[in-house]
C-alpha cells in the first residue's frame, strides 16, 4: 500500500496490540504508521513524561516523504521553515562544498528539507498518535525482559507489570534492551567522540551567523554545525571532538561554554562568538556510543527499528531520517501480509542493506570530516552527494 488513505482494522490479527518499546522518533513513527494501516499498538516509554530532550534534527526529503504520507509533514514544515542552502567549510571559513539550492529541493525530490526542533517533530507525532487512540501510550514502563511463543510475546517491565502483546518492536535506542535480550548482550562502546549541544536564542546570535545560518565546519579531530530551527527563533549548535578518555554516561551532562570554546579556539571568529552566546546553564555534552549493525533485525514476533538495529553517529545527518523510513516501511510490510513474522521478514529485507550500510558510512564520514581518513579534513561523501534524498519509503518496493 502506498496511499495515505485510512485502512480498515485488519481481521485475523492477535487479540493483543503490538507493543512498541520506546517513545522516540522511530517508535512514534512506527506507531503512527501501524495505526494508519489498521493495527492496534501500545507504546511503552520508560520516562515519566512523553517528551523529547534533544535540540535540532535534520529532516531531509527521504524522511519527509514518510511524514507527509502519515499526515504530519505539513505541521513539521510549518513549525520549521525550509532549510537554507548549507555549506561545508574548513576552519578558516573557506567553503569546501555547497548543498543543493533551497528552491530546487521540492521540485527535485517531491518533499521538503527542514531543520526542525526535535521537540516539535516529537509533538507532531505524539498528537497524531493520541488523536487516534488516547490510551495507546504507557509511561513509566522500563522494559526488562520478554519471552515469545507462536501466538504472542510476554513482556516484563521494571515497575512490575507484565503484558501480553501480539508482537514487539524494539525502538529503544542505541543501548536497546530489546536487542540485548533477543540477540545477545553486546556492550555499547564509546567511540572516542564527545559532543556539545545548545540552543541559542536568535536575539543572542551574532549577525555573521544569521547571515550564513547553515554551516558545517570540518577540522582536525573536530566538527561543528549550526542551523536555525523554529523559523529562525533559535540556532541549534552542535560541536563534536575526539576525546579518547571520556567516561561519563548520559545525554544531558552540563557543560561550560569555556570548555566548549577551548576545543574550537582556532575556528572562525563568528563561530567563537556563537559559543560565547550560549545562555548560562543551557550547554550539554555527552559521549557518542556505538554498536555494530545487527545482521538480523527480527526474530519470530520481535523486530528492531532505528538505532536499536543500527545506531547512527551524527556525521551524515541521517539518524532520525533512517528511523523514520524504518517506521513507515515496517507499517507497509505488515500491512502487505496477514502473517506478522512474514511481515517482519519483508520489512528487514526492504531496509537492512540501506540502513546498515549507511550506519557504517556515517562512521567513515567522521573520519573524513576530522582528517582521520586522509591528509586534510573534508566534506567526505555527504547525504546529498550520496543521492539519499531520492529514496521514498512510501513507494519503495517491499
Amino acid at each position: 500500500m502506498t496511499s495515505g488513505r485510512e485502512a480498515p482494522v485488519r481481521s485475523g490479527e492477535p487479540d493483543e496490540p503490538l507493543a512498541i518499546i520506546g517513545g522516540g522518533v522511530g517508535g512514534l513513527t512506527a506507531a503512527l504508521a501501524l495505526q494508519r494501516f489498521g493495527f492496534r499498538v501500545t507504546v511503552f516509554e520508560q520516562a515519566h513524561q512523553l517528551r523529547e530532550i534533544g535540540a535540532g534534527v535534520t529532516i531531509t526529503p527521504n524522511a519527509m516523504h514518510a511524514l507527509d504520507f502519515l499526515g504530519v509533514g505539513p505541521r513539521v514544515v510549518d513549525a520549521s521553515g525550509p532549510a537554507p542552502r548549507y555549506a561545508v567549510c574548513d576552519t578558516d571559513g573557506r567553503i569546501l562544498e555547497l548543498g543543493p539550492p533551497t528552491e530546487e529541493i521540492l521540485p527535485a525530490f517531491g518533499a521538503a528539507y527542514v531543520n526542525a526542533r526535535r521537540a516539535d517533530l516529537h509533538a507532531a507525532l505524539v498528537d497524531a498518535i493520541l488523536a487516534r487512540d488516547p490510551d495507546c501510550v504507557r509511561l513509566n514502563h522500563r522494559f526488562e525482559h520478554l519471552e515469545q511463543d507462536a501466538e504472542g510475546v510476554d513482556l516484563r517491565f521494571g515497575n512490575g507489570e507484565r503484558i501480553r502483546a501480539g508482537a514487539v518492536i524494539g525502538c529503544d535506542g542505541g543501548a536497546s534492551r530489546v536487542r540485548s535480550v533477543v540477540f545477545g548482550r553486546e556492550e555499547v562502546a564509546y567511540t572516542g567522540q564527545t559532543a556539545f549541544r545548545a540552543l541559542v536564542p536568535a536575539s543572542a546570535v551574532p549577525a555573521e551567523i544569521i547571515a550564513t545560518p547553515y554551516r558545517l565546519y570540518v577540522g582536525r579531530g573536530r566538527t561543528l554545525i549550526h542551523y536555525e530551527v523554529r523559523r529562525g527563533e533559535l540556532m541549534n549548535l552542535l560541536g563534536i571532538v575526539l576525546e579518547p578518555n571520556w567516561q561519563a554516561e548520559g545525554w544531558s551532562i552540563p557543560a561550560e561554554p569555556a570548555e566548549f570554546l577551548d576545543q574550537f579556539a582556532d575556528f572562525p571568529a563568528p563561530v567563537r562568538k556563537l559559543i560565547h552566546a550560549v545562555p548560562p546553564g543551557s550547554l550539554y555534552k555527552w559521549g557518542l556510543r556505538d554498536r555494530d549493525p545487527l545482521d538480523t533485525w527480527t526474530s519470530g514476533r520481535v523486530a528492531t527499528l532505528g538505532d536499536a538495529a543500527h545506531p547512527f553517529l551524527p556525521f551524515l545527518g541521517q539518524g532520525a531520517c533512517i528511523a523514520i523510513e524504518d517506521g513507515l516501511v515496517l507499517g507497509r510490510a505488515l500491512a502487505a501480509t496477514p502473517d506478522l513474522e512474514q511481515g517482519f521478514a519483508r520489512y528487514e529485507a526492504a531496509r537492512k542493506q540501506r540502513a546498515n550500510g549507511l550506519q557504517l558510512a556515517s562512521r567513515e564520514q567522521a573520519r573524513h570530516h576530522q582528517g582521520v581518513a586522509g591528509d586534510r579534513p573534508g566534506p567526505g561523501n555527504t547525504a546529498a552527494a550520496r543521492g539519499l534524498f531520492s529514496y521514498n519509503p512510501a513507494t519503495v518496493p517491499i
